[in-house]
């Protein structure tokens, strides 16, 4: 997938929304609300019948979660699910005693649900879930927020949102003291029809009631903040300072950290002269992007690579999509899963390689000789960047094969 895909597939998802208008000023200015409009197909991201494809995701039992307000008994035990028609008669358990059923890792089911996640993935350089919830009328959800960004978009039924109008407090993500339960506080009621989207960002207080049969889909991620940007140009320092990554003496429990005040200070100095450099933040969220990208899920490999000539046809791997940094000498090629460092003098064959999608190997560019053309072709089959042209391109479920086989 190349960037022009990318943007093309987020969006046709979030119009009328633009994804310059969603990456800018919706992803900073709080919960967004966009209506369906004609030419939109969101809610047919499950297919013509989500509940159908959800019901039969048995796999999926395990990992099933579920919440309630109003429950009228308890939950039922998820364990030991025998076959399909066990999976749905304990997914109506819960719809029958009030439960909105959480169904988790839904790219493996749906081609388009991943695609999309993928192409979202490539245009932020995070990683991006996505789950379902089904619900029956009369249920009931608990004030709650989410520690991820959420889309929120109804596939099927109608919802109505309850959710909390002053500005989320985008907590971070660890654990804090437990607190009162949430109060929802001064909110807007919004009611949710197939194909509406809803942007929530995390800490959003919010809550739910379903007066129909619903299904939507929430997509979650967590975009780059003022905090992200920080540590990348600490890190990004760090990799050039060596004092910045030596061991800190004293580190015994209940020794005083007064002695370390000095050497953070003067850091933290250093830190503020090297961000105002021009160029550096760049290059440090440079630097962050290819290591998020390259701890993605890896690419499937192929267990034999085959044999590559000059007039072999290749194309991108389904999933594939890259990253390109570079110092004086090596290129760092990161690709979902890793890395390939690759010398300059291939930097025209490897930016082609980067933003062409099929191509035959003799038409790599620059001096580099058919050798290496072909050398260079299969380091990328190898890593699973690339494949032949007329292979058959892998399911989604292969795509996430541990997922699939749990």
């Amino acid at each position: 997938m190349v960037l022009e895909d990318a943007q093309r597939r987020v969006g046709a998802f979030l119009a009328p929304l633009t994804v310059d208008t969603f990456l800018g000023e919706a992803l900073s200015g709080g919960f967004r609300l966009v209506r369906h409009e004609g030419g939109a197909s969101r809610a047919g991201l499950l297919g013509a019948d989500p509940q159908g494809l959800l019901a039969d995701a048995v796999r999926l039992a395990p990992d099933l979660t579920y919440h309630s307000a109003n429950a009228s008994g308890p939950p039922p035990s998820l364990k030991d699910v025998a076959d399909a028609a066990d999976f749905r008669a304990r997914i109506a358990t819960f719809h029958a005693r009030n439960y909105s059923v959480r169904f988790p890792d839904l790219r493996p089911l749906s081609p388009d649900v991943d695609a999309l996640a993928r192409a979202l993935e490539m245009l932020i350089h995070q990683p991006v879930t996505v789950s379902a919830f089904w619900s029956r009328g009369g249920m009931r959800a608990p004030v709650h927020y989410d520690d991820h960004d959420l889309i929120v978009v109804q596939l099927q039924g109608t919802k109505r949102w309850y959710v909390a109008n002053r500005p989320s407090q985008l907590f971070n993500t660890w654990k804090g003291v437990s607190g009162n339960p949430p109060d929802l506080g001064p909110h807007d009621v919004v009611d949710l029809a197939p194909g509406d989207l809803m942007y929530l960002p995390r800490g959003t207080f919010h809550t739910v009631d379903s007066d129909t049969e619903s299904v939507h889909l929430a997509i979650g991620f967590t975009p780059l903040t003022l905090r992200d940007a920080i540590i990348a140009a600490l890190d990004h320092l760090s990799d050039m300072n060596r004092p910045l990554r030596a061991t800190v003496a004293g580190q015994l429990e209940g020794l005083s950290a007064e002695p370390l005040v000095p050497a953070v200070v003067g850091a933290v100095g250093q830190l503020l002269n090297a961000a105002g450099a021009p160029g550096f933040l760049q290059a440090a969220l440079e630097r962050r992007s290819s290591r998020a990208i390259g701890d993605f899920d890896a690419l499937p490999r192929p267990s034999q690579p085959p044999a590559l000539g000059l007039d072999t046809l290749l194309r991108h791997a389904g999933h594939a999509f890259s990253h390109l940094g570079a110092n004086a000498e090596t290129i760092d090629f990161a690709y979902p899963g890793g890395h390939l460092y690759i010398h300059r003098g291939a930097q025209e064959a490897v930016v082609f390689i980067a933003h062409t999608e099929s191509f035959r190997v003799r038409d790599l560019p620059g001096d580099i000789g058919d050798e290496v053309r072909v050398a260079l072709a299969a380091r990328f089959v190898e890593v699973g960047f690339l494949e032949l042209a007329g292979s058959p391109q892998p399911s989604v479920a292969d795509l996430f094969g541990s997922v699939a086989r749990a």
